[in-house]
């Protein structure tokens, strides 16, 4: 096994070779024996001892006092006398209490204050002489000069001319003597350094990083302009957008080295610079934290950071710095995560800092953490980051809203474990849940990006059933009492069935979080009908229940459909969409497993024919998909469950409200009655002219299909599509009117007639101002100029005109022509 090497610092190794002890020689031994004798023997004085040291110290204090009385001047003996009598007074003091004793103290301050105001001439005279000597010697080392020598100059002769010049004399300051300590810390560093073969070098961005420009800069305090201060915070954002530059780079060349460079970043993300004690600029702090999460982005890794205990393992020094690195990242994250936390708090709680600032910059923290989760759905604490969003998708700002809204349709779409899609819907629910259904519409409405296409809900038994299948048919093998042989070939059959099963167990692990998604989804929709059926969110929730239709669950059918029917029948302020929703939900539910209940959908059908009018070619085109594929439920799935009535009514409404439509939604509506005509024949009646095959006339304006009369009309609409400005719409009329042929007189090209209505309508779309097929560019060219011809209102003019030419009545001037048109005429 590989050794584990690890360093430790120069102060932790100058403590282990202090602390590290050598064998001692017999010399060394016999010194200490006898300064153990000499401190026994001392002990045994006793009290002798002890007394003799105080007097010495006593005598020793006694006699530096006196010295430095007698260099200031002063008498010793009468100081001695003042300490005498102050002796004297603090026994007396023992003795008394009381207002004695205050007395005493009383007069010993005012005693002490007289001898303190009292000065010595003397005194004062030597402290001025010292004070005038000091001085005096400043005077002449400021005065003092030195000479320093010059490099020498070589003349043009060759001669070399050496220069001196004199200079100011600076003192040198004292320098202390370093402890043994340090001494030997550096020693230790020397050694380690010496040991390891590595040196360290400062970094060259360090200034930068650690702001050393703005900490050396010294506020002037004046009065300046607005004009300054608007130049002074351009600059100020421009230096920092350079430092943060800077920071970024120096992370992302070795992220490894400059993990202590997110400390800058931090710093610059909070309101008060810790470092500085200054308020943070917004656009900079705006810039720090999307430049953080610009380098998380790059530097994360894809898989899940798992703890690993590197004091119980022995690693690798690869590992180890591996694991080291992964360990700070994540706790840089941590602290990462816990600023924008703190900053979309100020507008999420209560009592919050709501102002168009902090709005801005939370905004700006929601986007990054959209980003982050779109980035690496399967890092560490990436669940904190999608609990977090989902209470901002119910947040009062719409900006907000729609970047979550947004960012879980990309999360649902990529996400090929299913896990962070099934703990969002979760957290979706208790949400909803929680909020009593008061949500916004965007709680809804990103369900909609789940990718749910085909999922048997009652497959769960079917695997069950199956599974005990095959362990009942296996055990009757091992029972039966044939040939060896063939008992074995059976038994391998049936062990490779199984193993084949058990190795689809990712797939069904996947097919069942799909499954319990499915559930919760259902679980919202269902409670929002239930509970709450005059919702803001109901319309959202016909919407989501029209495209998950196809996997509800047979149980639930019928009281989903009575559900369905009430609301369209009782709630009258009901927009279009929301009943188109309902229609379409039910119609898909009648036509896929529904179709073994025993319901009328009559009503249902008359629901659907008022409102196929509402859409028209203005704010509300694009709802026409709606119309679009409930008509494929309607017009080409129950058509035989349609009378020739109600189909004919069908037809000559959607003609009639193509009219009203762009070309890309009367292509569409023309793709789905040629494909209507195609598989019947009970159409071509509309095709005649002759009114007087139905029976009665034509009500366009009566709401119930089955009674309008609509064989007593024909396809008039088709002759104004054949002048349609369109071209393929005028093709596609024509089509229609020739009765559909496949080929021949009116047939339609094959590129356009493979097409269905939903490929029609998104192919023509012009919303991104192209225009399908291409308009082709005039000819180039020069316009042919013909020449034109007299008209007179007077036929006989032009003889007359012919004649005054040829008359002398014309006078001929220098440069002009002269006609007396007035006299010729008279």
């Amino acid at each position: 096994m590989g050794t584990k090497k690890v360093k430790i610092s120069s102060v932790k190794r100058a403590a282990h070779l202090k602390s590290k002890k050598t064998p001692l020689s017999k010399q060394q031994q016999q010194k200490q024996k006898q300064k153990r004798d000499q401190l026994t023997s001392k002990r045994e004085q006793g009290q002798n001892i002890f007394s003799q040291k105080a007097r010495k110290r006593d005598n020793l204090a006694q006699r530096k006092k006196h010295n430095k009385l007698a260099s200031l001047g002063l008498d010793p003996l009468d100081e001695d006398d003042e300490d005498g009598d102050d002796q004297m007074l603090d026994n007396i003091a023992d003795m008394l209490d009381g207002d004695d004793l205050a007395l005493l103290q009383a007069n010993k301050r005012k005693r002490k204050a007289k001898t303190a105001g009292e000065e010595d001439p003397d005194q004062g005279q030597s402290i001025g002489l010292e004070r005038a000597y000091a001085s005096d010697t400043k005077k002449e080392q400021a005065a003092q000069k030195i000479k320093l020598d010059l490099l020498p100059i070589k003349s043009r002769d060759g001669q070399i001319i050496t220069r001196t010049t004199e200079v100011d004399y600076l003192p040198k300051p004292k320098q202390k003597k370093k402890n043994e300590a340090e001494q030997e810390e550096e020693s230790a560093a020397e050694e380690d350094s010496d040991l390891d073969g590595e040196t360290e070098y400062e970094d060259s961005d360090d200034d930068v990083v650690n702001d050393v420009e703005a900490a050396s800069a010294v506020p002037v305090q004046k009065l300046i302009s607005t004009t300054d201060l608007l130049i002074a915070r351009q600059q100020e954002i421009e230096r920092q957008k350079y430092r943060i530059g800077i920071i970024c780079s120096g992370l992302l060349e070795k992220p490894e080295d400059k993990m202590r460079n997110f400390h800058a970043l931090y710093e610059l993300m909070d309101e008060i610079n810790p470092a500085s004690k200054q308020a943070n600029l917004m656009s900079v702090r705006k810039l720090a934290i999307i430049s953080v999460t610009e380098i998380f982005k790059d530097i994360l890794p894809e898989y899940r950071v798992g703890q690993v205990d590197t004091k119980m393992q022995t690693l690798r020094k690869a590992t180890l710095d591996r694991v080291t690195f992964e360990n700070a990242l994540l706790q840089q994250f941590k602290k990462f995560l816990q600023k924008l936390e703190q900053i979309t708090a100020q507008v999420n709680r209560r009592g919050g800092l709501r102002t168009p600032q902090t709005v801005k910059l939370a905004t700006v923290a929601v986007q990054c953490m959209c980003d982050l989760l779109v980035a690496h759905p399967y890092f560490n604490y990436v669940q904190n980051i999608a609990q977090l969003l989902v209470y901002m998708l119910n947040s009062n700002y719409l900006e907000m809203r729609t970047a979550v809204n947004q960012c879980f349709r990309s999360v649902f779409a990529n996400d090929k474990r299913l896990e962070m899609t099934l703990f969002i819907v979760r957290r979706i629910n208790h949400l909803i849940k929680t909020k009593q259904n008061n949500v916004h519409v965007e709680c809804i409405t990103c369900l909609m990006g789940l990718k749910i296409k085909s999922v048997n809900l009652d497959a769960e038994k079917e695997n069950e059933l199956k599974q005990k299948k095959l362990e009942s048919h296996r055990q009757r093998l091992l029972s039966l009492s044939k040939k060896e042989r063939k008992r074995r070939k059976k038994l391998t059959e049936v062990n490779r069935e199984l193993e084949e099963t058990r190795a689809e167990e990712n797939k069904q692990d996947k097919h069942q979080k799909l499954t319990e998604i499915i559930k919760m989804v259902f679980t919202i929709y269902f409670r929002v009908l239930k509970n709450d059926p005059t919702s803001r969110v109901l319309s959202a929730i016909l919407e989501g229940l029209a495209e998950f239709a196809h996997v509800i669950n047979l149980e639930f059918f019928a009281d989903l459909i009575d559900v369905l029917n009430r609301i369209l029948e009782d709630q009258e302020e009901l927009g279009y969409r929301e009943r188109l929703h309902c229609v379409q939900t039910i119609f898909v539910i009648l036509s896929g497993q529904g179709e073994v209940l025993n319901i009328d959908p009559i009503r249902f059908y008359q629901h659907f024919y008022q409102n196929m009018l509402a859409v028209q070619a203005g704010k509300n085109h694009e709802d026409f998909t709606i119309i679009l594929r409930t008509l494929d439920e309607v017009l080409v799935k129950r058509r035989r469950n349609m009378s020739q009535q109600r189909l004919m009514a069908f037809v000559k409404r959607l003609l009639t409200g193509s009219l009203h439509l762009l070309h890309n939604g009367t292509l569409a509506t023309l793709g789905t009655i040629k494909q209507t005509f195609q598989l019947t024949s009970v159409l071509d009646n509309l095709l005649d002219t002759d009114t007087s095959i139905g029976s009665g006339r034509y009500d366009p304006e009566l709401q119930d299909p089955e009674y309008c009369n609509a064989a007593s009309t024909s396809l008039y609409e088709l002759a104004l599509l054949a002048r349609h400005y369109h071209p393929t719409v005028r093709r596609m009329a024509v089509h229609i009117a020739n009765g559909v042929p496949a080929s021949g007189e009116g047939a339609l090209p094959t590129e356009i007639g493979k097409l269905s209505s939903h490929d029609l309508f998104t192919q023509y779309d012009s919303t991104q101002m192209a225009f399908n097929p291409t308009i082709p560019l005039p000819k180039a060219g020069q316009p042919k100029l013909k020449k034109g011809k007299q008209l007179y209102i007077r036929s006989d003019f032009k003889q007359q005109y012919g004649k005054l030419l040829r008359n002398d009545k014309v006078l001929h001037a220098k440069d002009k022509l002269q006609i007396d048109f007035l006299s010729a005429l008279q």
